[in-house]
């Protein structure tokens, strides 16, 4: 059996995760509106509720925080009725309650995994060989402190994958991740850029590749992010690990 992990970028933080013939889909479903980043175009959105590739087969939905760049339940609401799921994991907030996603998925028995403080107490197994572990952290920027944000250890076989979404670096540490040795570590530009210059984030990640995700593409770099991510990739030294930047659609990197 072929024991290659693929993740493969769908744009900004909505990423596919393959392994074993199962397929995951991470803060791949979300609006229009509200945020400096690349969103869903039409034609991949028309993909998604087709099931054309690569969406033939999605079998969780796996969500970090409501904001609009990362979670609309309202379109996932319109993407479960043209696609049923096996599973979907979504902090448990007032704009989740609101949507109605959670009364359909309990119409059509699909089980949902409401985020919680207590969620990190235990690992959820999707399959013989894929566990999901998701866990609070805090939301980078005070204005934001408030916000049910998690982040996701995900195994798989043999495998561990930590994506830490919009994490502020400056408070969280990671220190319930010790001794846990992760086979990639997915950052935002931001706290790539606190690693690379060895700033403000207090902990320590046990992994040999980073991978640098929730990037705008060029056409929409407004905040022109993408040339201090360039800098700081110049920056970085091979013998801190390997690191690769996830900035184009369907950009693939496998474990």
């Amino acid at each position: 059996m072929d024991n290659t992990l693929r993740v493969t970028l769908v744009c900004n933080a909505g990423l596919l995760l393959e392994y074993h013939g199962t397929t995951l889909l991470l803060d791949g479903i979300y609006g229009k509106e509200g945020h400096p980043f690349s969103n869903l175009t039409p034609q991949v959105w028309k993909q998604m509720k087709a099931g054309e590739p690569p969406f033939e087969k999605i079998d969780y939905l796996l969500f970090t925080h409501a904001h609009p760049d990362h979670f609309s339940p309202e379109m996932t609401l319109e993407y479960l009725q043209h696609r049923p799921v096996k599973g979907v994991f979504a902090p448990d907030t007032r704009t989740v309650a609101e949507s109605g996603l959670v009364e359909f998925l309990k119409e059509q028995g699909t089980p949902c995994a409401l985020l919680s403080e207590q969620t990190d107490r235990t690992g959820f197994r999707v399959t013989k060989e894929i566990t999901v572990r998701a866990f609070r952290a805090r939301h980078l920027d005070k204005q934001f402190e408030k916000v049910k944000h998690f982040c996701y250890l995900i195994t798989f076989g043999e495998k561990k994958l930590l994506f830490t979404a919009d994490i502020d670096y400056i408070s969280e540490d990671l220190s319930r991740l010790q001794g846990i040795h992760l086979d990639g570590v997915f950052v935002n530009p931001l706290f790539f850029s606190v690693l690379c210059h060895r700033r403000f984030f207090k902990g320590t990640l046990e992994t040999g590749h980073l991978v640098v995700y929730h990037i705008p593409f060029a056409a929409d770099d407004t905040m022109a992010m993408l040339p201090i991510l360039d800098r700081n990739l110049a920056r970085w030294s091979e013998d801190r690990g390997t690191v690769t930047a996830l900035r184009e659609p369907f950009q693939q990197v496998c474990f």
